[in-house]
């Protein structure tokens, strides 16, 4: 990660490390990253992961100064490791069950090309958790984006999205119930058919998401590409000291990617 890039990823963690801090120590936070870790890994039937990853102070400050930054590096690196000009001009991200924003936020600032009229895309959060959302638009901030952030559910309060859209779902839909999944499916296959473009987000391991292949093999006909990316990464102090502590490693990132349309013969840019 290039500065500025760098800059402001480091005082936004900075900040959230410091919220969070001056009600809990150390080993509160490190136990909410043990707890939000092993609520993903056990995925019991009918949990509402969403819901319960937002229990207690402990899980809120693992997911904003944890895991939300470890996903921001993760998009960064994705869309640079793809080249973010193959998804051609953008003006505004749908950060789509945005959690505490990084995905989205990450999305919005790895140098996609731009219209003249503007420096940055705008983003748009929408999240059922107002909890989140107050993390997202401290995260928006922090990087510079015309943000606005909406309460709601998905998918009915996906807005349209057509040309110039990019709707981004950072791990969050694995999160949803498989009536509301296919729901979605059917939703997201009209905004890419009116020339919206896609990056979502899974974990490498097949059981988080068996309806993966499915969404997968719908999706192609649109152009989305399914890309299995890993890197090997430098972590920042503050969650390399917690990655140890809590007896995980995170040192090597990877994901399972639904992107595009994407165009054949663009080069990377630079953030």
């Amino acid at each position: 990660m290039q500065e500025p890039l760098r800059a402001r990823f480091d005082a936004w963690l900075a900040d959230a490390v410091a919220r969070h801090s001056r009600e809990l120590e150390f080993r509160e936070i490190r136990k909410g990253v043990q707890a939000v870790s092993q609520l993903y890994v056990t995925r019991r039937e009918g949990v509402d992961l969403g819901a319960r990853a937002l229990e207690g102070r402990g899980k809120r400050a693992a997911l904003a100064t944890f895991f939300g930054p470890l996903h921001f590096v993760l998009v960064h690196q994705v869309l640079r490791a793809l080249g973010p000009a193959r998804l051609g001009p953008l003006q505004r991200v749908l950060d789509l069950g945005c959690g505490t924003g990084a995905a989205g936020a990450a999305a919005a600032v790895t140098g996609f090309p731009r219209d003249a009229s503007s420096s940055a895309p705008e983003i748009l959060g929408l999240d059922r958790s107002g909890y989140v959302l107050a993390e997202a638009r401290q995260t928006y901030a922090h990087f510079g984006l015309a943000a606005e952030t909406r309460r709601g559910q998905l998918p009915a309060a996906l807005p349209a999205a057509g040309p110039g859209d990019l709707l981004v779902f950072g791990w969050s839909v694995n999160e949803l119930p498989d009536r509301v999944r296919r729901d979605l499916r059917d939703v997201l296959t009209g905004a890419l058919a009116r020339g919206a473009r896609l990056l979502l987000l899974e974990p490498l391991a097949g059981p988080a998401s068996p309806w993966w292949r499915a969404w997968a093999d719908d999706l192609t006909r649109f152009g989305v590409a399914e890309p299995r990316l890993k890197f090997q990464l430098e972590l920042p102090d503050w969650i390399a000291r917690l990655d140890k502590a809590a007896g995980l490693d995170h040192r090597t990132l990877g994901a399972r990617v639904l992107v595009g349309p994407l165009a054949p013969d663009a080069g990377a840019a630079s953030p």
